[in-house]
């Protein structure tokens, strides 16, 4: 992240006038301090021109349908249709940077005085949730910021050395300040009233605006790590929800440590090696090793996909940013190779075998200890995850957080475990969903996310943590508060 210097030319004397001549951008940029190459558009509904996705731009912006698997009858608006359903929602959306950090802020026209900060799974885009969360929350009348963390990339998007995972906590942080600012100063009417009860007991001089984390897997790493560690006297955060949030700890089984034996067993797992027997043999060993590293048992027809799109570079990129030390690497452009015939090219898988994350010097260790999880929650959060996440096994990030949580003595925090959910809702009902019956995390995130607002705002505690069942209709969801059927939304 690249320090930029901007030098503010004030004449006090024309202060007032010089304020209204100013441009949108301008006013934007004075108000959210230490931006660069910020925009201020304002959509009013005309000719489609809405704030959501249902605004074509802005679905394109936020990556489009292409990776997803409309499931359902649009006509009758069941499955994927039924919880996709962008509203007409008119406002302001301010984009701009912190250095090398991209933003976005969005503010409906009919704000509710309340904020939603948003970080995004693997090193993707400030837009990348705006199908997940941010169309969610601004038909609910909340303003909603996001940042692409400072790592916006594939493969080389930690390779600088001013890239970093402590980069994405400041990011963070420094966003929600930013966002809160600027509306505290362009939205004074409409600031929510010291109150005893409600949203308004959340408010004060020095946090007047309710504020609400969530993020995705790594942006759900980045949600537990923003409550571990907000301020209990002046917190910038009041609840939040991880979706298949990743865990990070030094000392205990990690991404690092399960995905080596993944990549150690996997091709024998896979495809296995030699004569029929001996490679009946390698294989039915190399996938006991498969469910040793935590991989779920069940999900078997994902491991391929996973193999090819996800252990090794996953893997790769972050050993060598918090392992550099590492001896057998390879350049980031090989963490991801296809042969001719469109299959991962395993040829460095070698470069794994003897490695133990375990038994590398303490030096290492520190590294991931600057920035693991702790535990240490100061607002309520609840996780979703699905027992089927063949990226982030429950065993290695869910259930461990759990525990770490519970440990440090906090009541305020529920994990449903969504029985058949995955990684990504992406592969519903895709050629690897081979029974059709996989779960979609998204609807039990906006279930989880109007749990977390009435138990902050209104006292009411959600149910304790649990797995939720599959349905019987497999067009719907089960209601986390009640365990009933219900249309997915």
């Amino acid at each position: 992240m690249k320090r930029t210097h901007f030098k503010k030319f004030f004449i006090a004397s024309t202060a007032a006038w010089c304020f209204f001549c100013m441009s949108e951008s301008t006013k934007a940029q004075r108000f959210i301090d230490g931006a660069h190459s910020v925009r201020v558009e304002q959509f009013n509904g005309e000719n489609g021109n809405w704030l959501t996705t249902k605004n074509p731009d802005q679905l394109r912006k936020a990556g489009g349908l292409s990776g997803a698997i409309l499931w359902g009858e649009k006509e009758d608006e069941t499955g994927f249709y039924r919880y996709y359903s962008p509203k007409e929602v008119k406002g302001t959306e301010i984009r701009g940077a912190f250095e090398d950090a991209r933003f976005v802020i969005r503010v409906p026209r009919d704000w509710n005085g309340k904020l939603v900060v948003s970080a995004p799974g693997g090193n993707a885009s400030e837009m990348s949730n705006d199908l997940l969360f941010s169309d969610y929350v601004l038909e609910k009348g909340y303003a909603y910021a996001s940042t692409d963390k400072g790592t916006f990339g594939g493969d080389n998007a930690l390779v600088s050395k001013d890239d970093s995972l402590a980069e994405w906590h400041i990011r963070f942080r420094q966003l929600t300040k930013a966002a809160q600012s600027y509306l505290s100063e362009h939205y004074k009417s409409k600031l929510i009233a010291p109150q005893t009860e409600g949203a308004g007991k959340l408010v004060s001089l020095k946090h007047p605006i309710p504020t609400y984390a969530v993020g995705y897997s790594n942006g759900g790493y980045v949600v537990r790590y923003a409550l571990e560690h907000d301020s209990e006297k002046n917190p910038l955060f009041d609840g939040g929800v991880d979706m298949a949030g990743v865990l990070w700890r030094a000392n205990e089984p990690n991404l690092i440590t399960s995905y080596t034996q993944i990549v150690q067993h996997a091709g024998d797992a896979l495809y296995g090696k030699g004569k029929k027997k001996e490679k009946a043999k390698k294989k039915e060993k190399a996938i006991e090793g498969m469910y040793e590293a935590g991989l779920p048992r069940g999900t078997e027809n994902y491991w391929f996909y996973s193999d090819q799109h996800k252990w090794f570079n996953t893997l790769n990129r972050y050993r060598d940013e918090l392992d550099p030390t590492a001896k057998k690497t390879i350049p980031w452009q090989q963490y991801t190779n296809y042969d001719q015939f469109g299959l991962r090219n395993r040829s460095n898988d070698y470069i794994f075998n003897g490695y133990h994350f375990e038994k590398r010097p303490d030096y290492v260790k520190r590294t991931v200890r600057e920035i693991e999880n702790t535990g240490e929650i100061k607002a309520p959060l609840i996780t979703v995850f699905g027992t089927w996440d063949a990226v982030l096994f429950p065993d290695v990030h869910a259930y461990p957080y759990e525990k770490l949580v519970k440990n440090n003595g906090s009541g305020d925090y529920r994990l449903y475990m969504i029985e058949k959910g995955a990684h990504s809702d992406a592969l519903v009902r895709s050629e690897y969903d081979i029974q059709k019956d996989r779960q979609p995390l998204a609807p039990y995130v906006h279930q989880s996310f109007d749990l977390v607002v009435e138990w902050v705002e209104n006292g009411q505690k959600p149910p304790r943590s649990k797995k939720i069942a599959t349905p019987q209709n497999k067009l719907k969801v089960e209601s986390i508060q009640n365990g009933k059927e219900i249309e997915p939304y």
